[in-house]
């Protein structure tokens, strides 16, 4: 690159017209500014509004971050008086017990459910669901009769047992064969 000192006196005024022009250029103005003064703490005087600008943007940055974390706690606040609200409103309805909600908490998250009712219900299904029957064997195992004479011709038995059963209503009603 070529020295300042080289140039002749027409580069030479241009250059410095352009160095000139640089703080007042309307995108990077205030970018060289601040790197002026940052490389050379003398430039300082030359532009006293770059720390007017800095003090400003800090002061700014400061109140939106007040702001920001004043609307997150409000926000925090909102959100625990609603799954407050979820998890009264489940005691109440006898889904869950008082004391079960630690447990029911974390079952909802173990389980990937968001909607405290629809688990409220499915814990409550689930640990007041109906016992298991105990008696298979009396319900699965059919009972055959033992009557005489079944086994042995069993046409002849429903015969003689539809005959008894005929005779048996004749006879309520008055009528004997």
């Amino acid at each position: 690159m070529a020295r300042l000192r080289d140039l002749s006196e027409e580069q030479k005024d241009l250059t410095l017209d352009w160095i000139e022009s640089l703080p007042q250029h309307p995108e990077y103005g205030r970018e060289f500014k601040k790197l002026l003064t940052k490389a050379d703490p003398r430039t300082k005087q030359a532009f006293p509004e770059v720390e007017m600008e800095s003090a400003y943007e800090a002061k700014a940055q400061e109140q939106e971050k007040k702001i920001n974390d004043f609307l997150q706690s409000q926000k925090d606040k909102e959100n625990k008086a609603y799954w407050e609200g979820k998890r009264q409103a489940a005691i109440d309805a006898g889904l869950v017990k008082q004391e079960e909600t630690t447990d029911f908490e974390k079952w909802m998250v173990d389980e990937h459910l968001g909607n405290y009712e629809r688990a409220a219900k499915i814990w409550h299904d689930e640990k007041h669901a109906a016992a298991e029957p105990t008696n298979y064997v009396d319900t699965v195992t059919p009972t055959l009769p033992s009557q005489e004479g079944l086994y042995q011709n069993p046409i002849q038995w429903a015969r003689n047992e539809a005959g008894k059963a005929i005779n048996d209503i004749r006879r309520g009603r008055g009528t004997i064969v």
